[in-house]
């Protein structure tokens, strides 16, 4: 079986061809014999990843690594965070502050106190164009070996770090950042890339739930090490940190992550590139995000503009999915499509890739909400947001950490598991749906959040566990890069059916609690509301922030229908595990084949 550190052989010997015909057989849902696709025969792919020289590690040399990516990462999560303190110190210190947004949007995570409108808009976009970073980067994983890029992401990461902090406008600054995200996106996706292929099955879920960990610490050591160094120094260092911590994590990765002796770096593996569709992964979700996002607000929902961009969106998706599907047929060429359509073919890879896709829902509408909820209708600071938000982000790598530990040590209990923490997401979504609107934040919520982070926690950690089960060696990568960019793809369309139902509250209800107000100061208490209030009256605020919090309560609502959706399609995966013969004939399918991986380290 090619394995996602080998080159993928375009033109196998007919006597290798002869050898894998069965397994072909078996591995296709679709075949005449209707054999699934975990099953494991003597001469099966998986019966090659013998010779394939891919490693299961352990000992010393496994820590090495794994204390590599977690430093690499950590970084990654981090400059989300530390600029948000920083921000008005970067801004004066390079005399503007029109463009600030920019600096922190590129990172997705940080609220700076504008209006939410353009916050979404901007978090929107670098979603939108991140979850293509993420799979192309996977596949070239699959193509140029994972060593080269991993170490390749922290050297992208390192340069613009140094560039960012040396940086002398805001516009250069805005420039090396986007770099730095793309290094970081590479980061993101191949250390989750890295625990699949090198950590055996029985360990995947304990590392993995080890890895989480960095967001929960980069979150809350984020803003408090920016404001420091501001306080202490330039924030300049914010970017210098970086340096070191990133060239150990190079140095670590370099020395201990093996690499197999047939990966080359040549012209033959960028012709396998699927450049087409990378082109088109970002053409279908530009247009759709527009039309969920900007319907309602500043178009009607029957106009000409979103009509047009809502239809051209599915159009593109469906021209996307057929070009993905009939690329593998074309026996002149050698390129290999960026989402291998199999995935949805196959049950268990389809069903995995769906409840990935919902989940991203729940957790960027989470994350991304709840602090300008506390904001808008509570009336807190953003650092005070961040503090009240602690319930959740701590309580989730906790749960990861539980998760990975117990399939670590039983690994038919992921598909359990995971069913579990949909439901505990479900029913913290529709919880959020029913806060109160009072300027008092609810002593429950915190209860809400703990469960939220629960289920996202377990959720995250059996997700990859069962990845790892139910994708071939040779789709690992491809397959953690799907799972990356949908996720990312569910919070974009989360995030903009929140927004639009966010607005349509506004503005179905501000006229009516700012009676007598002129248009301009109703749309300056719907886009300021974190600005500039003197123009109102205490009574009048009070309202507006009541309007709010019934517009977020909108937003969770409709969240309750993807949350729910994401329980029965969990139910579906454990079910579809019988297929199979059960959950016990697929772990024990995926030990056989991960016994066969010679061991290193």
């Amino acid at each position: 079986m090619e394995n996602s550190m080998h080159p993928v052989q375009q033109e196998p010997t007919e006597k290798a061809m002869d050898s894998t015909q069965n397994t072909e057989k078996a591995r296709d849902p679709e075949s005449q014999t209707g054999k699934t696709t975990n099953e494991v025969s003597p001469g099966s792919e998986e019966n090659q990843e013998a010779s394939s020289g891919r490693p299961s590690m352990s000992g010393l040399r496994l820590n090495i690594v794994v204390f590599g990516l977690w430093i690499s990462l950590f970084l990654a999560a981090l400059d989300s965070t530390i600029i948000s303190t920083a921000l008005f110190d970067i801004s004066n210190s390079l005399n503007e502050t029109s463009k600030s947004a920019w600096v922190v949007t590129s990172y997705l995570l940080t609220y700076n106190g504008m209006a939410w409108t353009l916050c979404l808009q901007l978090t929107a976009l670098f979603l939108t164009v991140f979850p293509a970073f993420v799979l192309l980067i996977a596949k070239l994983s699959d193509l140029v070996g994972l060593k080269p890029l991993l170490l390749g992401s922290n050297l992208v990461f390192l340069v613009f770090s140094i560039a960012s902090g040396v940086a002398r406008t805001i516009d250069q600054l805005i420039v090396f950042r986007a770099f730095q995200g793309i290094g970081a996106s590479g980061l993101y996706c191949l250390v989750f890339v890295a625990i699949l292929q090198l950590i055996s099955l029985e360990k995947a879920g304990l590392y993995s739930g080890v890895i989480s960990s960095v967001f929960a610490l980069s979150n809350l050591l984020g803003p408090i090490l920016g404001g420091v160094i501001v306080d202490n120094t330039t924030w300049r260092w914010i970017f210098y940190i970086n340096i070191p911590l990133a060239a150990i994590a190079t140095v670590l990765l370099g020395v201990a992550i093996p690499v197999s002796d047939d990966i080359r770096f040549n012209r033959q593996a960028f012709k396998r590139l699927d450049y087409v569709g990378s082109f088109l992964s970002i053409c279908w979700l530009i247009p759709l995000l527009f039309a969920l996002q900007e319907g309602g607000t500043y178009y009607a929902w029957d106009s000409s503009e979103v009509i047009g961009t809502l239809v051209g969106g599915i159009v593109t998706l469906i021209v996307f999915l057929a070009y993905e599907a009939w690329l593998p047929r074309r026996r002149d060429s050698a390129r290999e499509p960026i989402f291998p359509i199999r995935f949805v073919r196959d049950p268990l890879q389809g069903l995995l890739l769906l409840n990935v896709l919902f989940t991203g829902f729940a957790f960027y509408t989470s994350i991304i909400n709840l602090p300008q909820r506390f904001q808008a209708v509570n009336e807190v600071s953003a650092s005070r947001a961040g503090v009240l938000l602690l319930t959740m982000t701590l309580v989730l790598p906790f749960f990861s950490l539980v998760a990975g530990a117990l399939t670590a040590k039983a690994p038919q209990t992921a598909f359990t598991l995971l069913t579990f923490g949909t439901v505990l997401v479900l029913t913290s979504t529709a919880c959020f749906s029913v806060l109160p609107d009072d300027h008092a934040v609810a002593d429950r919520q915190y209860g809400f959040e703990v469960l939220m982070g629960a289920g996202l926690g377990i959720i995250s950690t059996t997700q990859y566990v069962i990845l790892k089960m139910t994708f071939p060696a040779r789709d690992m990568a491809a397959g953690t890069g799907a799972m990356n960019m949908l996720r990312a793809m569910g919070g974009c369309i989360g995030l903009a059916i929140c927004a639009a139902m966010l607005s349509s509250r506004l503005d179905d209800e501000l006229a009516a609690v700012l009676p007598g107000r002129s248009p301009d100061q109703i749309q300056l208490a719907k886009n300021s509301l974190h600005g500039e209030t003197n123009g109102f009256s205490a009574e009048e605020i009070a309202g507006v922030r009541r309007v709010y919090g019934r517009g977020y309560n909108d937003g969770f609502q409709v969240m309750i229908a993807f949350a729910g959706a994401n329980v029965v399609v969990a139910g579906l995966l454990f079910l579809a595990t019988c297929r199979r013969g059960g959950i016990g004939r697929v772990v024990a399918d995926a030990k056989a084949a991960e016994a066969r991986r010679p061991a290193a380290g």
